[in-house]
């Protein structure tokens, strides 16, 4: 008996089975499939990401007025205004400084806290974990309440004790000065948001291999030596995207240094954001404010992408 070996143009062949009703037939249904899976996220993106978006373009072209008359395009006015302005460069500072700043004390808190509650045979432990997880459930409000009422220069614990110190005069809250404000804000800042990294961070350190750790120490690496070269580099990717999350939630976040200083005094703590809502709600230039967010947006967008490239180009070169 001859057996014939299956050619290109046998029942099993790309070409066969493309004229294959059947096999068409399944094809449509797995496409279909595929489509009623995806339609939903793409429909959610279209609504609530990209038409906003493109609305904000719009409204930062025109001279949209909260209340008024209809808007009427006047092309790249509101960006040349806005360049031209002598509180853009900054409020722009502001919010470099209170954006920078706060990320790296909080990744750096939150990374030091999660190594300690990582520890075998913490005492209290989880009464620990649960204490350092407090400031991510205060509210807001109540935070701020809390630092003005520390901060008063007439009966404020801390104002008072700065006032013993001689660093402000009697009777003078840190918040009323330029110099202390913005540094107020940002250490209540990064009370409030270190449970994030550090979550997050411990989460990471239970993914290391022990082994590691044991390795090093019979070849007599310390704990210096294990954190830089073991833990370091294990935590390299968790740390790129929570400075990317963490940098783009914290330069735009409005509601804790509004509601400590309003973006006083002189201006000293007012970053975008601010000068957003007071664009919107203060003056109700509608588009002028779509024009700041458009500028922020695309700082935003620019300064992630160049952290994640330069990310990756380093980690490329270092393997």
């Amino acid at each position: 008996m001859r057996y014939s070996i299956p050619t290109a143009t046998t029942a099993g062949s790309p070409a066969r089975l493309r004229d294959d009703p059947d096999h068409r037939e399944r094809r449509k249904r797995r496409e279909r499939g595929l489509v009623v899976f995806v339609a939903p996220t793409v429909v959610f993106l279209a609504v609530f990401v990209l038409y906003p978006l493109l609305y904000n373009l719009w409204l930062s072209l025109t001279d949209a007025r909260l209340l008024g008359t209809t808007p009427e395009f006047v092309g790249l006015e509101n960006y040349l205004r806005l360049f031209s302005s002598p509180t853009f460069s900054k409020y722009l500072w502001n919010t470099v400084v209170w954006t920078a700043i706060s990320v790296v004390l909080q990744m750096v808190v939150g990374l030091g806290l999660a190594l300690l509650i990582n520890r075998k045979n913490l005492a209290f432990g989880t009464a620990l974990r649960t204490f350092l997880l407090i400031p991510y459930v205060v509210p807001a409000v109540a935070l701020a309440l809390v630092t003005k009422w520390v901060m008063n220069g007439d009966y404020g614990i801390v104002a008072t004790w700065l006032q013993s110190m001689g660093l402000i005069d009697h009777r003078q809250s840190p918040l009323a000065l330029p110099a202390y404000a913005m540094a107020v804000v940002i250490l209540v800042n990064v009370w409030r948001s270190y449970p994030f990294p550090m979550l997050i961070y411990w989460a990471a350190l239970k993914g290391i291999d022990a082994e590691q750790y044991e390795a090093a120490s019979v070849d007599g690496a310390g704990w210096w030596q294990s954190f830089w070269y073991i833990t370091l580099p294990a935590l390299k990717n968790t740390t790129i995207v929570l400075l990317v999350l963490r940098i783009v939630w914290t330069a735009t976040y409005f509601d804790l240094i509004w509601m400590i200083t309003g973006g006083g005094p002189a201006g000293s703590t007012t970053h975008l954001p601010i000068m957003i809502y007071q664009a919107s709600f203060g003056t109700f230039q509608t588009g002028y404010a779509a024009a700041i967010s458009m500028i922020l947006g695309l700082l935003l967008v620019a300064g992630v992408v160049f952290y994640v490239r330069q990310s990756l180009a380093t980690s490329k070169t270092t393997k």
